[in-house]
């Protein structure tokens, strides 16, 4: 078998998978993808806030939640 005929199979056994795969596969990936953007819509709404650093006393150790 030359070059051109393992080219021309190998892309009937790639349509062959995406023809079975097609239940519920490209929905998923498109889920998938509205979720990681909605994680990077979220971190750029955060980038966007403004917070100021607690101001501290000069020589005192900054608190850290959970220990009093």
């Amino acid at each position: 078998m030359d070059d051109k005929q393992e080219y021309l199979r190998w892309l009937e056994e790639m349509w062959d998978v995406q023809k079975f795969d097609l239940q519920g596969s490209t929905e998923r990936e498109e889920k998938r993808t509205e979720e990681v953007l909605e994680v990077f819509r979220g971190l750029a709404r955060l980038s966007k806030r403004h917070v100021e650093p607690p101001h501290l006393p000069p020589g005192e150790p900054p608190r850290r939640s959970g220990q009093e």
